[in-house]
């Protein structure tokens, strides 16, 4: 399971389920000494079943009548053996219902919820890894007449063909009730070389269904008839539905393979009688026959339309707005980037038609010469995010909002500005304890804030620097240097440096009397004040402060309670009094899967990273600081390429202590540009 999923696990199980009764591990002592199922049946409802192994599992599982929550343990990989299935069903006289599926895989099977009881079901399913081999295999969510779903589906993969042409890798159905879905960062792919029946993300309400749909951050590849994405309302059904659907920052790359050109429909709406309040905002498409398209379905009524927004979306396929006139008066659309051969609606009058300049059309982000860049429309996407209440981040899981003025936006899913690279000493760039970065995403740049990572092994077998680190600016270039400036820095010395775009979460802090107390200097910023859910990542930066030495490993904590409740701190981990005038560079955003906190052992050295980008690929860079709760950590990290494992991993000089974490970035641009990664057929290892 990925380490930073537990948290969330444990964050939303409190907010729906306080009164956690039972903890059980599987397998372990009676009941749970047998099958997994027994064990489920034999823990009481509101409770929690670790699945504690990696074992193949050869058993369908069963969630009938039961609140419940089902979850991977830390390291664990558990797998249903092929054609198993997990059901999750209730009677029609059941009141409320909550299951939460956590790091779980499945091949030839499907996880199915359906909620046919009186009150309201809450489902959370996350990190689940679905392949098809030879059957059909997909995530269902559906809602009956006269009830209530909300349901999170976050970070899961799924690379498979639909079933059928009204059907979905990931589906969303309502059948007359209420449906509140958020479908978040979760990555599906057709498992076809051609483009085929279905949607990788299907979404239908019918017989009068209501709610909001929220699908933010989805990558979709492969070509689907349907749409990658497909929002219907009234499949087979006369009677009028009318419902929200919120569609930010998801990519859709509809063509199977770079041979086989544009095919299938990027992201779809379509109405039969009823009625779709639309926000289609920051998505980019990608080799497609269509872009975004609002139409009707064969036979539908006069009464039906589709409103909304369709704004900042980046179309780069064959044909690009494709909307029913009749059916979209209220539809408006603009600050679209379309670089297509033809386009049916009437554009917006800051539409920009122009070569997209991306990367490339299968890696759809954006050069720095894109005119996309800098060039939504702000205020629509900041304010639908705020009212939607979604992510304020990119289809990468990285912060949204940079650029000119250090708040605007990209068109399409993915925002430009972020940069990485690696650094090693040599003796051409150093000298003593002071080595220079020769590289053009950081020179000439003053005002940049990098935040540097020693990596114990990137391009040799191994160089150890347990020396606290700094960084400084000179002669316009970049210097990380030993703070002791003393020790000199190893011959072949390798660093990850990430040097994140100007915004809003990029800043620098400078320590003094009246924010510092012994070894912790607080940190004062919109993007970390009362928010202790941040990725908060720091580096030492003598050019930030008045040239002031701090010769101590630093790191993180926030203080949730008492007088100074609600911020962070910047601390000298051995616990050594913090100086005045010490610069600091800080990188803090929301979380998501490439932006996660990973809970240490409390003894031993070494912290293991279960991640789809890093795992078993060396040439992947994560950015890592550590986050303390008070047990001193006298010396410093670094992080490691496992060879025989395939997994990076941190390295702490000093033993864990219990409440040490450590918060992880991984850039999706940087793993693509050295390993086309993003790419491979299947999603990496770990799962």
């Amino acid at each position: 399971m990925f380490p930073f999923l537990a948290r969330l696990f444990l964050g939303a199980l409190a907010l729906a389920a306080p009164a956690v009764t039972v903890a059980a591990t599987w397998p372990g002592g009676a009941p749970c000494n047998t099958t997994l199922q027994a064990c489920i049946d034999a823990t009481p409802d509101d409770g929690i079943v670790v699945v504690a192994t990696s074992a193949t599992i050869d058993e369908n599982l069963n969630l009938y009548n039961r609140s419940l929550s089902v979850v991977a343990a830390t390291g664990s990989q558990p797998r249903l053996a092929s054609g198993r299935w997990i059901s999750i069903g209730s009677a029609a006289i059941l009141g409320n219902q909550a299951v939460t599926l956590r790091g779980l895989s499945l091949s030839d099977g499907y996880v199915w919820a359906a909620y046919n009881g009186t009150g309201t079901a809450t489902f959370d399913f996350s990190g689940l890894v679905l392949d098809q081999v030879s059957s059909p295999t997909y995530i269902r969510v559906e809602g009956r007449s006269g009830n209530t779903v909300k349901a999170l589906l976050y970070d899961n993969r799924i690379t498979a063909i639909p079933r059928s042409l009204n059907a979905g890798l990931i589906e969303i159905a309502n059948a007359g009730g209420t449906v509140d879905a958020n479908v978040y960062y979760n990555t599906v792919r057709s498992g076809a070389a051609t483009a085929g029946d279905g949607a990788g993300i299907f979404v239908d309400a019918y017989a009068g269904g209501g709610g909001t749909i929220k699908l933010h951050g989805n990558t979709v590849r492969g070509g689907f008839f349907r749409s990658g994405i497909f929002v219907s309302e009234g499949l087979f059904s006369s009677t009028a539905s009318d419902f929200e659907a919120r569609v930010y920052s998801n990519v859709v790359v509809c063509a199977a393979t770079p041979a086989s050109g544009s095919t299938g429909s990027g992201i779809g709406f379509v109405a039969n009688n009823g009625h779709i309040g639309t926000q289609a905002i920051n998505n980019t498409v990608s080799r497609c026959s269509n872009g975004i398209s609002a139409t009707q379905w064969s036979g539908g009524g006069a009464g039906a339309s589709i409103s909304g927004l369709v704004k900042n979306n980046l179309i780069a396929g064959e044909r690009g707005l494709v909307f029913t006139t009749a059916l979209t008066p209220s539809l408006s659309n603009d600050y679209n980037l379309l670089n297509v051969a033809s386009n049916i609606a009437t554009p917006g009058a800051n539409t920009i038609t122009a070569d997209a300049r991306l990367v490339d059309r299968d890696a759809p982000r954006l050069r720095a010469t894109s005119p996309a860049v800098d060039a939504a429309d702000n205020a629509t996407l900041a304010l639908g995010l705020i009212f939607n209440a979604l992510p304020t981040n990119d289809a990468d899981g990285l912060r949204r909002f940079k650029g000119a003025g250090g708040a605007t936006a990209d068109i399409g899913a993915y925002e430009y500005g972020d940069r990485s690279l690696l650094h090693q000493a040599s003796a051409a760039n150093t000298s003593s304890y002071i080595t220079r970065i020769d590289d053009a995403v950081l020179d000439g740049r003053a005002d940049a804030d990098p935040i540097a990572t020693p990596n114990w092994n990137a391009v040799s077998n191994g160089v150890a620097n347990d020396t606290p680190l700094g960084i400084y600016y000179f002669g316009g270039k970049w210097r990380l240097f030993s703070e002791d400036a003393t020790t000199p820095v190893p011959a072949g010395a390798a660093y990850n440096v990430f040097a994140p775009g100007d915004g809003g979460g990029a800043f620098r802090h400078v320590s003094s009397a009246a924010n510092s107390s012994g070894a912790t200097t607080t940190l004062d910023d919109s993007s970390v004040n009362n928010l202790p859910g941040r990725i908060v990542l720091v580096t030492q930066n003598w050019s930030a402060g008045s040239g002031v030495y701090n010769a101590h490993p630093v790191g993180l904590n926030y203080v949730a309670t008492g007088p100074s409740a609600g911020v962070w701190r910047v601390a000298n981990l051995d616990g050594a009094p913090m100086p005045a005038d010490a610069g600091f560079d800080i990188y803090a955003q929301e979380a998501s899967p490439n932006a996660f906190r990973v809970d240490a052992p409390a003894s031993g050295n070494t912290v293991v990273l279960d991640h789809p980008l890093l795992n078993g690929n060396r040439c992947a860079r994560a950015n890592v600081s550590r986050v303390g709760t008070g047990s001193a950590a006298p010396r410093n990290f670094d992080v490691y390429y496992g060879t025989g494992s395939g997994r990076w991993q941190i390295y702490s000089y000093s033993p864990l202590q219990a409440g040490t974490a450590f918060h992880v970035v991984v850039d999706p641009a940087q793993v693509f540009d050295c390993s086309d990664r993003i790419f491979a057929n299947s999603f990496g290892g770990g799962s």
